[in-house]
Order: structure tokens, then sequence, then C-alpha cells
């Protein structure tokens, strides 16, 4: 009993000499000191105001963050101006403020965390300024917003970042953009026109997918790599010309799929070289194509024996051909039936044209 005695004791006393943080307030601001001795602001407990300056110091200490729901389902919020302070907005830091309309943000503003301003459905405009990054589902949901201006420094635009924003017609890119991830725009069904900065590498699974008035699309001059899916059901995009220093054009980018179907189709006529990688995926879906190099339209791909159709019958004649039991096709013909583009007809494109005669490509 005594020892256990003594155990209650020393606990107490640890409990005792353990310092409690406990979070300050100031106008309504409810803030806690960092590590650094400055400032996150972690809260907002004034319920009159409609109006939000956030402070660049409080006390004397510097105010360097927005921290983690601080300012989340404030419904009276309907305007926010960060000081040029502030260098992160916390995750789900103004989710579901449903009356904000206008946000300003300041010069240090580098990052804007996950669902920070999800369902913000009253948002009409945000100008990044010196953000870097946009992290997932940040503006997700914003069905009022318009125009996205994203500065000069915006390098990652994050998973789900701008999904369902329908009004969303004006965005400026910044020359900065090194990333857009998945779904990042799917469902802006109001963006009419994308023009893409030669910075940009990657566009993500289905990042542009639903964008349903999207029937413009310029692409930079950098080497970028295009995801399976990224433009699915743009229905508006019947045309678009895919330059060499694309790398890579993922499974069914630029297909329409109707909903619940495994079943792809394409409306769109892709104009790039015979060598590049746009000239592979038309050739591997089947997509209508106008070569720079060939000056040529071409409607199908695979049609070995030249009727006008897919069967069995082309992968038969490939095969015959690829072991030279016939004649060799010549330059063009081949460029038509070599549908895995490397060079030459063999036994994998025998199997890609019978796969494309089954319907399963």
């Amino acid at each position: 009993m005594k020892k256990f005695t003594s155990l209650i004791l020393s606990v107490c006393l640890v409990v005792i000499c353990v310092p409690l943080v406990s979070a300050a307030n100031y106008n309504g601001f409810v803030y806690e000191t960092n590590s650094d001795n400055t400032l996150t602001i972690t809260g907002f407990n004034d319920f009159k105001t409609d109006f939000v300056n956030i402070p660049s110091t409080i006390g004397g200490k510097t105010v360097t963050a927005v921290g983690q729901s601080a300012f989340q389902s404030k419904s009276n919020i309907t305007g926010v101006r960060i000081a040029d302070t502030v260098k992160s907005i916390g995750v789900q830091s103004f989710y579901g403020c449903k009356n904000l309309k206008s946000v300003t943000m300041g010069s240090a503003t580098s990052s804007i965390g996950a669902k920070a301003f999800n369902s913000c459905t009253a948002l009409e405009e945000i100008k990044l300024k010196n953000v870097v990054s946009v992290g997932e589902y940040a503006f997700y949901n914003c069905k009022s917003l318009t125009t996205l201006n994203a500065g000069t420094t915006l390098k990652v635009i994050g998973k789900n970042a701008f999904t369902n924003c329908a009004s969303l017609s004006d965005i400026r890119m910044g020359n900065k953009l090194l990333y857009i991830d998945s779904y990042a725009f799917s469902g802006c069904t109001s963006i009419q026109s994308l023009t893409f900065p030669d910075e940009l590498g990657f566009i993500g699974n289905s990042a542009f997918k639903g964008c349903t008035s999207l029937s413009s699309v310029e692409f930079g001059a950098g080497t970028l790599e295009i995801a399976d899916y990224a433009f699915e059901n743009c229905t508006a995009l019947t045309e678009i010309t895919l330059p060499d220093n694309i790398s890579k054009v993922g499974l069914y980018a630029f297909a329409l799929r109707s909903a619940n179907s495994t079943d792809f189709s394409h409306i769109i006529t892709i104009t790039c070289a015979s060598k590049s990688a746009g000239a592979k995926y038309v050739k591997l879906h089947n997509v209508s194509a106008i070569f720079t190099d060939l000056d040529a339209t071409v409607q199908i791909f695979g049609d070995v024996n030249g009727n006008g159709e897919i069967e069995t019958d082309d992968a038969i004649l490939a095969l015959r051909i690829a072991a030279d039991l016939e004649y060799p096709l010549d330059d063009y013909e081949l460029f038509l039936c070599d549908i895995n583009s490397n060079g030459y007809l063999d036994s994998g494109d025998a199997c890609l044209i019978l796969r494309m005669a089954a319907g399963l490509i």
C-alpha cells in the first residue's frame, strides 16, 4: 500500500509540474504561441463580425499561420483579409464558411492546406499571389467561384483542389506550375479554354474530367505527361494539337464514357506528328488524326487489308506479314498498322488489332 501511495504522489507531482498550454484571446481571435515565439490563429469567437482582418501582430508577436479549422463553419463571415506575415493556411481553416465571398491573400502565404476553403459556396474569386502549393480538396465545391488567378509562384495543385467549381471559367495558371493532381478541376463545367505553361510536367488522372464546356486546349513547350482519363467526357473538345514534347498520353485521356459504363468512344480529332506520343494514343484507340509530317487524315488504324473495318482477318494478315509470308507494307501502310509504334509489324500489333476487332480497346 505504501508503494502504491508513493506512486500516486509521484504521478500527482508530475502532473502539477507539467506546464499547461492554454490558448489566448484577442479581439475574438484565439491564438497559440509557437516554438519560435510567433503566433498561430486557432479560432475565432466573434459571431457578429462579417469581415475578418487577420492581424500581422498580437501583443508584439508576429502572426505566421492560420491553424486547422480556425474559422470552420463560421457562417457570419463574408470577407477575409490575411496579413502579409501569414505563411500558411491550415487544414479546413475556412471549411464550410458558406457566406464567405472574398478572400485577400497575404504576400507571404505560400501554402493552402487540404480542404482549407472547401464548400465555401459563396466565394467568387481567388488570387493566390505568392502561394506555391494548393492542398487537396482546398476549394472543392466552391460553386460560385468564377476566377482563379494562380499568381507567379504556384507549382502544385492538389488532388480534387477545384472539383465541382461549376462556375469557374477564368483560369490563369501562371508560368511556374509543375503539377496538376488527379481530379483537380473535374466537374468544372464552365471552363471553355486552357493554356498550360511551359513548366508544367504532369496532368493527373481525370484532372479535367467532365469539363463539358472546354473546347480549346493549348499545351506549353516543356516535357509533359498526360495521365489516364485526364480529359474524359470533355464533350466540347472536338479537336486538339498534341506537340512532340508530350512524352506520354494515358489510356482514354480524351475519351467519352456514359455513367456506369465501360464502353469508350471518341469524337476528337488529334493533330500530332506520326512518331509522337499522340500518334501512339490515336493508334491504340483508333482516333481520327491529322499528322503534321504526313499531311494526311486517318480514320482507321489496324485496317491491314484496307476494307474499311477492323476484324480478325486484319490480325491474321498482320501475323502473315510479320512472318514474311506476305508482301511487306509500304511506309504509309506500315504507319497505319504499326499499332504499338515500334517501327515494324509484329505479333504485338496483331494482338492489339485482335483486341480492337473484339471491341476491347
